[in-house]
């Protein structure tokens, strides 16, 4: 698989998969850095919201629907986690994940993410609240 490095993602997020996603991938952020992932066609990305004094980022990760249920979201998460703390040199990761979300959670825990928290009815979507949990993961704890 391919991996393009760049400050912005390739595709645009499809609207029917907003609700995946907080505001901040709605409205431009400065100082993100992305990488965008390809075999025979773009699959998907992860982008890195930077915290630099900290050495923290918050990731977001995205596979292209065509492409989901293949593996290709364990590739991609696995190789960004590898380059973040070994080549950007972070000593955190962040994610916030929606409790609906149950895909993305076993997929962070698979990777060694703890849940550290929840945002307690913090996500409104389709007419209701729901909790939004924050993971985190360290270097010196990833699998």
């Amino acid at each position: 698989m391919k991996v393009q490095i760049c400050e912005n993602e390739l595709i645009k997020v499809e609207t029917e998969d907003f609700q995946f996603f907080s505001e901040t991938r709605i409205v431009e952020i400065p100082r993100r850095i992305v990488l965008n992932f390809f075999d025979d066609e773009f699959v998907g990305f992860v982008s890195f919201n930077m915290r630099y004094f900290n050495r923290n980022a918050y990731i977001t990760y995205y596979v292209k629907k065509e492409k989901r249920g293949k593996g290709y979201g364990k590739k991609i998460l696995k190789y960004s986690i590898d380059y973040a703390f070994e080549e950007m040199n972070m000593n955190r990761l962040t994610a916030e994940v929606y409790e609906y979300n149950e895909v993305s959670i076993k997929l962070l825990e698979k990777f060694g993410f703890k849940k550290e928290g929840r945002l307690k009815k913090a996500k409104f979507h389709n007419g209701r609240y729901y909790d939004i949990f924050i993971y985190g993961l360290l270097k010196n704890e990833r699998v």
